[in-house]
């Protein structure tokens, strides 16, 4: 079985309090041709120490870290690309956790299916105290389809060949930043089969403090409305689309809705999103979102 070597890239902003366990489920990989790229966003916390003190525990592990000036997740992952020595990239957020079979399981996926330039591996949810909450989408196919409803991977769970990495890259406009990943996921999915597994091989952790839950209305309208925009812009996401280009705006109007929903004093606009979603696509009133935006509501 041939042993491919990983680049784990890991940009962090202000992620102390997650840091260390973060990087520690890294070096509990029971696979070790890898290595860690820590890309620190213009961090004003101590999570620099916390890296370099891990950096001096763990001599034998190869951790590499990078100070930058704050540029958002995406300008972070394609400075640690840049930096990476591996022939596969695997993006890691910053307060999840891996578990020891992550690099294991995907090295073993690489070679059963030796032409695959990206793939997915499953995760679970968690709370801060490791407390099981869900699991992730179960695929029964190539998920490519699939990824025009709503973003269901997980950062900790794609790797890619670095060649198609530098081909796409993440888009670094600070606006859509939160959806940057989902932005990359679909100018993929319309180039190459994602291939999978589901078997678990990382956990989100669920906090009141991540980035995904956006508490500010305008930047989150902006943030949605710039997707839409880069995706109808783009010829070959059309054409990928297709008809299906209708479901992708309601996805990304009942998204507004949703979240607009979770915020107290945002319930009108999130309505009114609501029905921009229900007025595109009728047939959005049988999904669960739906109903979650309602029970949100009222």
């Amino acid at each position: 079985m041939k042993e491919y070597f990983f680049s784990i890239i890991l940009p962090v902003y202000n992620r102390a309090a997650f840091l260390k366990k973060s990087i520690e489920s890294v070096l509990a990989q029971t696979y070790t041709h890898y290595e860690l790229i820590v890309v620190d966003d213009g961090s004003t916390d101590e999570g620099g120490e916390i890296v370099q003190s891990l950096i001096h525990q763990h001599p034998d592990k190869k951790i590499r870290y990078y100070y930058k000036e704050n540029g958002e997740r995406g300008a972070a992952r394609n400075y640690g690309a840049e930096k990476a020595l591996g022939e596969i990239l695997n993006f890691f957020d910053s307060d999840d956790v891996l578990y020891p079979n992550h690099l294991k399981e995907a090295n073993t996926l690489l070679n059963t299916h030796t032409k695959a330039l990206w793939f997915h591996l499953a995760y679970d949810l968690k709370n801060e105290q490791l407390e099981p909450l869900g699991q992730g989408p179960v695929f029964n196919e190539a998920p490519n389809r699939l990824l025009i409803s709503g973003n269901l991977l997980s950062c900790n769970g794609v790797f890619m060949e670095k060649g198609l990495f530098f081909k796409t890259r993440f888009n670094e406009n600070r606006v859509l930043a939160g959806l940057e990943d989902w932005e990359l996921w679909l100018r993929l999915s319309a180039r190459e089969p994602l291939c999978y597994s589901n078997t678990v091989t990382s956990s989100i952790i669920q906090h009141e403090d991540r980035s995904v839950l956006n508490k500010n209305p305008e930047k989150l309208i902006q943030r949605v409305g710039l997707l839409m925009q880069l995706v109808e812009q783009n010829p070959a996401l059309r054409a990928f689309m297709q008809k299906d280009f209708i479901r992708f705006k309601c996805s990304c109007t009942s998204y507004l809705s949703l979240h607009l929903a979770l915020m107290k004093d945002q319930k009108k606009p999130a309505l009114q999103f609501l029905f921009k979603s229900l007025a595109m696509r009728p047939a959005f009133v049988f999904e669960r979102r739906f109903y979650a935006i309602l029970k949100h509501l009222f």
